[in-house]
């Protein structure tokens, strides 16, 4: 579950970005901010800001700080989802070809946050409101798009300093996320698109954190669960 949030604001970053991308720097980042608090909390139905995008389209580099998508109401922790600081290297030359190669990814203190109540969890609660926004789910499995269908590369990939808090009836615990370092994704023919990579990133997260969630009881299963969408 955690990973189509994350997959839905990935989204929302890359189609503003796009959008704006010809516009030219100031504007650019002032706009991806804007798009960013402007549609997020639309789609979320809560809190969604983003501190400040500096995004080079010449260079390929960008940088992306304080990043929060707010926890529904009824639940303890400020933010379900939050970014200290993300760092971007782009070949730029990849851009508008059929396999973007994502240089370098660099992810500073991420937290998560999963709550459960008696009737749901901060997670449902937020893709139900998702849902809301974008209409039921067609369950007939319908072909991918062309956007779903583009392959990417990522060469280096570092997330470091994250956090997971989990919690039931207002009372919860911090797991730390040790420091993950992951090369060359979708290199040597392994062809990934977008989500398949985020998919191999939260498999990751999971195996690192797994031991210390399964620790803290039933809870602990359940965040490791919507971790891995299953």
């Amino acid at each position: 579950m955690i990973k189509k949030l994350i997959t839905a604001f990935v989204g929302l970053i890359v189609i503003t970005g796009v959008l704006l991308y010809f516009v030219g720097g100031s504007l650019l980042n002032s706009g991806i901010k804007r798009g960013v608090e402007t549609f997020g909390p639309q789609v979320t139905q809560t809190s969604v800001t983003l501190e400040s995008a500096n995004v080079s389209p010449f260079s390929g580099s960008g940088t992306l700080k304080g990043l929060n998508v707010g926890n529904p109401e009824g639940f303890k922790s400020e933010n379900i989802f939050a970014l200290g600081q993300i760092d971007i290297r782009v070949d730029t030359g990849t851009i508008f070809s059929d396999k973007i190669v994502i240089d370098e990814i660099i992810i500073q203190r991420p937290a998560m946050s999963y709550e459960r109540t008696a009737r749901s969890s901060n997670v449902q609660q937020i893709l139900d409101n998702i849902e809301a926004f974008t209409g039921p789910r067609d369950t007939r499995d319908p072909e991918p798009d062309e956007g779903a269908k583009k392959q990417v590369v990522i060469r280096k990939l570092v997330i470091e300093e994250g956090t997971v808090y989990v919690g039931a009836m207002g009372v919860g615990q911090t797991v730390r996320l040790p420091r993950i370092e992951m090369n060359d994704i979708g290199e040597g023919g392994n062809q990934i698109t977008m989500a398949e990579a985020i998919n191999l990133v939260l498999a990751r997260v999971v195996t690192g954190i797994g031991p210390a969630l399964a620790n803290i009881g039933e809870i602990g299963r359940d965040a490791a669960n919507a971790l891995r969408d299953q």
